[in-house]
């Protein structure tokens, strides 16, 4: 499913066909079809590209996938990360005591995965804590009586079902997954309805200002269609008549913000914070109101790539062996973009038990559990996919750091840990 026009592509957000090429990824894999070989045969590729919109400023992937295909059965489980469930403590005990009763709030979460930030909401005291979200074998290890579980889409049908059986929402919250729903206008009208006059809708995203500013294109795959400016937030709700009042960042993922947005004419729209009007001065002055910007970011985002191919064959021209580290949707972007294969890497590894022994989109890379670093075979290199996470990674493979091996970073310079000795010259 392209959002396409017969004229070409149409934007997500305002339905305009003035959008811009950014960067043509070709015939990719779904970051997130981790298969077995016996799939391989019949495994589909399909066309992703990133676009601008010249009309509202949305930066944007127009090549969309059935939801259906992506979301169903999910490999991605945010509580399997300590740093996610910290963050998302913090974040309940934050939104609680800034925004809500908690004896009469009730709060929802679309896109809530395995209740990661359900729980640390439940634990506050919240009077009805609801979680919607479409990927059946994710929602169903929610094993919490406080919680009420929708297994379904956040669509406007399921908002009026939500209205009529709990009443209007004062929080509703959705964490990356705001920037992954194709039909974008249909879930803002939903949550437009469900939420009360007062109501807060809180929302992170990866920040657009970080992939520019990290090369994070990376982020880049059919899952995150959306990549958030706050000229484009501002743009978008403002067809629901809903604001931006806030706005706060975020350091996980290496780069997100937390958009706090209510109705127009609500108490919070009068106390719009200083740092939203920071931000836009800051994002005009920057260009990310023109098209220019983003074609300068897709010439560097080429150079970085034959950068870490470089070091890839020199690595293996010595006769080392290399192996991934965090199988992502982000490290498929990178294998795929950069043209990685299995003459560059040997393997892949991930601390998430249920990918073990499936193989990477396209790639096919077999996919080991982190216990492989433990025996005798481990490899010289690890390319660390998941970055963002490194110094949990780092902590948690000292061992394997002990023992001489080293790490790969390749955003958002490529480097290695520990950084090679300097060689000097022997005096003569």
């Amino acid at each position: 499913m392209n959002t396409r026009g017969s004229d070409g592509p149409v934007c997500s957000f305002c339905d305009s066909k003035r959008l811009g090429l950014v960067m043509d990824f070709g015939e990719v894999g779904l970051a997130g079809a981790f298969l077995k070989p016996e799939q391989f045969a019949a495994e589909r590729t399909f066309p992703m590209r990133l676009h601008f919109c010249r009309d509202c400023h949305a930066v944007q992937v127009t090549d969309k996938i059935p939801p259906d295909v992506m979301f169903q059965n999910y490999f991605y489980f945010s509580s399997s990360i300590g740093t996610l469930r910290d963050h998302f403590a913090q974040y309940a005990a934050e939104v609680t005591e800034r925004f809500l009763d908690p004896a009469k709030a009730t709060v929802l979460e679309f896109g809530c995965n395995d209740g990661v930030l359900l729980r640390p909401l439940a634990d506050q005291g919240i009077r009805t804590v609801i979680g919607v979200d479409p990927a059946s074998n994710v929602v169903a290890t929610i094993d919490d009586t406080r919680i009420k579980v929708v297994n379904s889409y956040f669509t406007e049908e399921i908002a009026d079902k939500i209205v009529a059986d709990y009443g209007h929402v004062d929080l509703i919250v959705a964490n990356n997954v705001y920037a992954h729903i194709p039909d974008i206008q249909g879930t803002t009208r939903a949550v437009a309805a469900a939420l009360q006059p007062d109501g807060v809708f809180a929302f992170e995203v990866h920040y657009l200002g970080k992939v520019i500013d990290g090369m994070q294109y990376d982020m880049i795959y059919h899952e995150h269609l959306y990549y958030y400016s706050l000229l484009s937030a501002m743009n978008h709700l403002a067809r629901y008549d809903m604001m931006v009042f806030d706005i706060k960042p975020i350091p996980i993922h290496a780069g997100s913000i937390r958009f706090y947005a209510c109705k127009k004419g609500s108490r919070h729209s009068v106390s719009v914070s200083p740092a939203v009007k920071a931000l836009e001065a800051e994002e005009r002055a920057r260009g990310f109101d023109r098209y220019e910007t983003f074609l300068e970011f897709s010439n560097t985002v080429a150079a970085h790539r034959a950068k870490l191919i470089e070091l890839l064959i020199d690595l293996r021209r010595q006769g080392h062996s290399i192996a991934g580290y965090g199988a992502s949707g982000r490290a498929n972007t990178i294998i795929q973009y950069c043209g990685i294969n299995h003459d560059h890497l040997d393997y892949m590894i991930d601390d998430a038990p249920a990918k073990a022994g499936y193989y990477t989109p396209k790639s096919h890379f077999e996919i080991f559990p982190g216990s492989i670093l433990e025996g005798g075979n481990a490899p010289d290199y690890l390319l660390i996919f998941a970055w963002s996470f490194f110094d949990e990674i780092r902590k948690r493979n000292a061992d394997y750091l002990a023992k001489g091996g080293r790490m790969i970073l390749p955003l958002p310079e490529v480097s290695i840990f520990p950084p090679p000795a300097p060689c000097y010259p022997v005096a003569g």
